[in-house]
């Protein structure tokens, strides 16, 4: 005897039961590990977004223009530290500057003046910028203890950018290299340049003070660890932070006050931020491809 049909009712229950469990899978399989871009349209241009964009190029210029008086000054290289990034001064901050100046200019693209992403990161970008500028200018004229508060400061709007940028996904790639690169590169290499400068006030400079250096080099590199950890500037702020480490551990291995084993620490704290970041990248990327397949993303 044949089995009864189900009816058209049952059937049609049954079909939107499997299509709202399949619309569910789905919709958990596509929660990215991350913020998702924002695509909305750009909201009108207002003056704040012309004067923003104006002050950032401005305090980029300014801080290329104290970067090369610093690196002209010869007496600013010359001073021993034992965390000492004197060896890259010459070159970082100006390049640091000129990355900072490209992306003011990048600012401005009609596309990118009103974005509210550029609202979202560039005001900390300028912040940073221009008081680097000064820290610069005070650390130049043996003025440590003001430099190191300005330079904290501007470690720290750099340091809150990434954290925004973390909240507003780049919509492309170029968007991410001119945004996220330089504000990320001046937070990984301003919080080496940060110690430094403390530890030049505080008169840190023999190898009496090598223990007391150590455990403060180990705690900013669980700070730059967990910064490295972030879903955007990653390898720009590990880049900016193994580059002062290594310049330090350069340093410290040509002076006959730091034992070896210090200069083979800070080689190592940079490795450590720069696994950090690739495994952050690992991280997204397996959970990318799991999104591609239709699963669960894992990050």
């Amino acid at each position: 005897m044949a089995e009864p049909q189900p009816t058209e009712n049952l059937r049609s229950l049954v079909d939107s039961a499997q299509q709202a469990i399949a619309a569910a899978s789905q919709k958990q399989s596509l929660q990215l590990p991350y913020a998702a871009p924002d695509r909305r349209p750009n909201p009108a241009v207002e003056t704040f977004d012309k004067v923003r964009s104006g002050l950032f190029g401005l305090a980029a210029v300014l801080l290329l223009i104290t970067s090369l008086n610093a690196a002209l000054d010869t007496s600013f290289g010359s001073r021993t530290n034992i965390l000492d990034t004197s060896q890259i001064l010459a070159f970082i901050w100006p390049a640091i500057a000129v990355l900072m100046i490209a992306s003011a200019i990048y600012s401005v693209l009609p596309h990118q003046l009103s974005s509210r992403r550029q609202r979202a990161i560039t005001v900390y970008g300028l912040s940073a910028a221009a008081l680097m500028a000064c820290a610069l200018t005070f650390t130049a004229g043996f003025l440590l203890w003001p430099g190191a508060i300005l330079a904290t400061l501007a470690t720290g709007f750099g340091l809150y950018g990434m954290l925004q940028m973390n909240l507003h996904t780049a919509r492309n790639h170029l968007e991410r290299i001119a945004t996220d690169l330089p504000v990320s590169l001046f937070s990984g290499f301003s919080l080496v340049f940060t110690v430094q400068l403390w530890l030049s006030a505080a008169g840190w400079n023999s190898s009496g003070h090598l223990l007391g250096i150590s455990i403060v080099s180990v705690v900013v590199t669980l700070l730059a660890a967990a910064f490295a950890q972030t879903e955007r500037g990653r390898h720009a702020f590990a880049a900016g932070f193994g580059l002062g480490m290594l310049s330090a551990a350069f340093s410290a291995w040509r002076q006959e006050s730091a034992p070896l084993w210090f200069a083979a620490l800070l080689v190592f704290m940079a490795i450590i931020v720069f696994i950090c970041a690739e495994s952050r990248r690992f991280h997204i990327a397996h959970a990318e491809h799991r999104i591609q397949r239709g699963l669960r993303a894992e990050a």
